[in-house]
């Protein structure tokens, strides 16, 4: 039997194969991309409702969304390369927008290789639409020391990118900050006039000032002309200091919600004047992280009609019950759920890797509450909050368990096995390593933070069992050198609750790590966490001295 990634709404399969020799006119670039042979048989695109496939010997007929057929032709052909099996295959999604958003601004900035490897995930999950989250790291030319340094892409780069998309069928499109976020641009002695605060690493926009306004509408501009993208997302998220430093000083009242309601109309009307649709984060508009005194006066917000020229992207990371989200879903009002969609987050920021159980609950009730809601979409989310440590190849089974809890049977387990090639004890060995005890240890672990060192004997213990029974699971299995890091991490790990950790043990790590990461990212950012293991061995070091 063969398995078709997300479950389809139709398969009508009559046990019969055909030997397959390839196409003879199938796409010439996906054919490339994934290795699909030329042979006799063919392709006919014909007219039918909804979406799918039809296979006979020698012929496969498809119609609708084309590039979620040939997706389903691929599934096939992984699953077995010289037969194709009797069956027509009918699809439809829950969610007409599927998204994807990658931080690339907050530690390392994936190399040209493996956002193609990121974009062929997401052709084969039948996901069309990814974000690229740039803060500073747009080639913004106008202002050229913007991003220099960090890893910025180029034009060229970016153009490849998308064009790569499209040819998948993917649309590429940008996630901006241009209120808050903005503490890599405000650092610049040049911009640091138009900060909010007088400490420009808060990151925040001064919207008093019509001098800093023009500067970010002048950026905006260039990404618009740039991106060919029917989407752009403006950011908006966190604003929390808006109307709190210099614009307070101008006349002692606070008019934070005022002046993030006049910004944000000019902004939505620029992107409007492209012809474009703006997506913006949804949380200033109710004040949901905020203290129940201050959100309260920023709910407010919520009043303008402004927001329904937008798309809002309703953020929220936590492991909570469906209600709790639909709670989420609902604090935006009656007049914002058809212009919604939701947001959870793959839990792999400040950690080496991503915490599995955490993230699929969050995944699986936030889509479950969206469902509920009637609400148009997703956008699952990756962050680098301090660093971005964790490896791009670690998130390859998380788009899995998205896309099959969202318009699947929710059994990603098979689905990542049937795609990837990978065992049942490889991927076990993966969902071990994402135990919110594991995953959300290991870092402070290898650095000795303060939490580590401050844990009680008995807390060590605990903790120290649990990495031994994870540890013991993958002891013997053959792993990818990506995941061979994270076991050799758990040994480090479980030496410094043993306090017998040494210098060379960190440094040693550090060094196969910066191997990993120059596979898949270039080389900025990677100092920073280079520094941190060598901090540790250093402090290692001077306290066996002092012992």
């Amino acid at each position: 039997m063969f398995k078709i990634v997300p479950k389809p709404k139709k398969v009508d399969f009559t046990g019969k194969w055909f030997d397959f020799d390839g196409f003879e006119n199938f796409p010439d670039f996906i054919s490339r991309e994934f290795s699909i042979p030329k042979g006799s048989w063919k392709i006919e695109i014909v007219e039918r409702p909804g979406t799918g496939i039809s296979i006979e010997n020698k012929k496969v007929k498809v119609w609708g969304n084309v590039n979620v057929a040939y997706a389903t032709i691929v599934q096939l052909l992984i699953q077995r390369k010289d037969a194709l099996p009797q069956v027509t295959v009918e699809e439809e999604f829950r969610f007409s927008f599927r998204g994807f958003h990658l931080d690339i601004a907050r530690g390392g900035v994936p190399n040209l290789s493996t956002f193609k490897n990121i974009l062929r995930w997401l052709f084969l999950l039948k996901i069309n639409y990814f974000a690229i989250y740039f803060e500073d790291l747009f080639p913004w030319e106008k202002h050229p020391k913007i991003g220099a340094g960090r890893g910025r892409l180029t034009k060229e780069e970016l153009k490849e990118i998308i064009e790569y998309g499209k040819n998948l069928g993917i649309e590429v499109f940008p996630s901006l900050e241009l209120t808050g976020h903005m503490e890599n641009i405000l650092s610049i002695p040049e911009y640091s006039k138009y900060s909010e605060w007088y400490l420009p690493r808060e990151g925040c926009l001064d919207l008093s000032s019509e001098e800093a306004k023009k500067f970010a509408y002048e950026l905006l501009d260039e990404v618009l002309e740039f991106f060919p993208s029917k989407y752009v997302h403006i950011g908006g998220d966190e604003t929390w200091a808006l109307g709190r430093g210099k614009s307070l000083e101008k006349n002692w009242i606070f008019e934070g919600p005022k002046l993030y309601e006049e910004y944000h109309k000019n902004m939505i009307d620029v992107v409007e004047k492209y012809r474009k649709i703006p997506i913006m984060w949804a949380d200033m508009l109710t004040g949901m992280f905020l203290r129940p005194d201050e959100r309260k006066v920023w709910e407010k917000l919520l009043q303008s009609d402004i927001w329904q020229r937008t798309i809002l992207a309703n953020w929220d990371y936590a492991a909570m019950p469906k209600e709790h989200f639909i709670n989420r879903i609902e604090s935006l009002g009656n007049n914002h759920q058809s212009n919604q969609i939701v947001c959870p987050g793959f839990s792999n920021w400040n950690r080496f890797y991503p915490d599995f159980e955490v993230a699929i609950e969050n995944i699986k009730n936030f889509i479950e509450a969206a469902k509920t809601k009637g609400i148009q979409g997703f956008l699952v989310t990756s962050w680098g909050d301090d660093g971005q440590e964790c490896l791009f190849s670690f998130l390859y089974p998380l788009f899995v368990a998205t896309i099959e809890l969202a318009e699947g049977d929710g059994d990603w387990e098979k689905s990542y096995i049937v795609l990837s090639g990978e065992s049942e004890k490889l991927l076990d060995v993966r969902k071990v390593f994402g135990m919110s005890k594991i995953a959300n240890n290991i870092k402070g672990l290898l650095y000795g933070s303060k939490e580590v060192v401050q844990m009680g004997t008995s807390e060590k213990r605990g903790l120290k069992r649990c990495f031994e029974e994870a540890l013991q699971k993958a002891i013997d299995a053959n792993l990818p050198e990506d995941l061979a890091f994270i076991r050799q991490a758990i040994r480090v790990a479980i030496k410094r609750l043993e306090n017998t950790v040494t210098e060379s043990d960190l440094i040693k790590l550090g060094s196969y790590y910066c191997r990993l990461w120059r596979k898949e990212r270039k080389k900025e950012g990677l100092d920073r966490i280079v520094g941190r293991f060598w901090a540790a061995g250093g402090k290692v070091s001077l306290e066996q001295e002092r012992n």
